[in-house]
């Protein structure tokens, strides 16, 4: 069946909505929303879920971020309105507190990443990706998909400028942003004592010491 539809999945502050943006400039692809499978940044659905959807022709995306910059990222905006003073925290306090129904955002970090790599093994069409290399190769990017669309000799349309989390366009260092952030060395003992190794080394990503 004929890829005709994308969805992409991943964290906040993880490039969902540049790459999704990307994707639908180059491709013609419908982007799905919150009525396929939901909030792009939740869990990942199992496949009892999304079994009873349309995936045969659906493209999905699940899109990481290295997770010293992501935390940097989540704190100075969490997009978490249940509790407004999160943003008052201090960095060490942000990454021990509490967030939605996970321990930590380190341990949201590790289960929605787990939830991702396992529903790209099951699904039919899908490109895990790290926001870092889209950043700085979107030729790498663009011939997977076309690639997986059996298109030859694509053009390809760059993105030059940053998308934020509500759609807007707005000028933005984005490689000082992804750039592993210098933590003191008990900030990175906290961090590490909840992060995965094993997402980690899925990821590509390497541990602070």
């Amino acid at each position: 069946m004929k890829i005709n539809s994308i969805k992409v999945f991943g964290e906040r502050h993880s490039g969902t909505n540049a790459i999704g943006y990307f994707a639908s400039k180059n491709f013609n692809l419908k982007y799905q929303h919150f009525d396929f499978l939901g909030w792009k940044h939740r869990l990942a659905p199992k496949k009892d879920e999304w079994s009873k959807f349309d995936v045969q022709s659906c493209l999905f995306v699940f899109c990481m971020r290295n997770p010293y910059s992501w935390i940097q990222a989540m704190h100075k905006e969490p997009y978490y309105d249940h509790y407004p003073k999160i943003k008052d925290l201090s960095l060490e306090n942000f990454v021990k507190f509490s967030i939605e129904d996970y321990e930590n955002c380190i341990s949201m970090w590790n289960q929605k990443n787990d939830s991702y790599f396992r529903m790209s093994e099951e699904v039919p069409n899908s490109i895990i990706l790290n926001v870092e290399d889209f950043h700085s190769d979107q030729n790498k990017f663009h011939a997977k998909i076309a690639d997986l669309l059996n298109i030859k000799d694509l053009p390809i349309n760059k993105m030059n400028d940053y998308v934020n989390g509500r759609g807007l366009h707005e000028n933005k260092d984005i490689t000082s942003s992804l750039a592993v952030p210098k933590f003191d060395k008990r900030l990175i003992e906290i961090i590490n004592g909840s992060l995965s190794r094993e997402i980690m080394k899925k990821c590509n990503y390497k541990l602070l010491i």
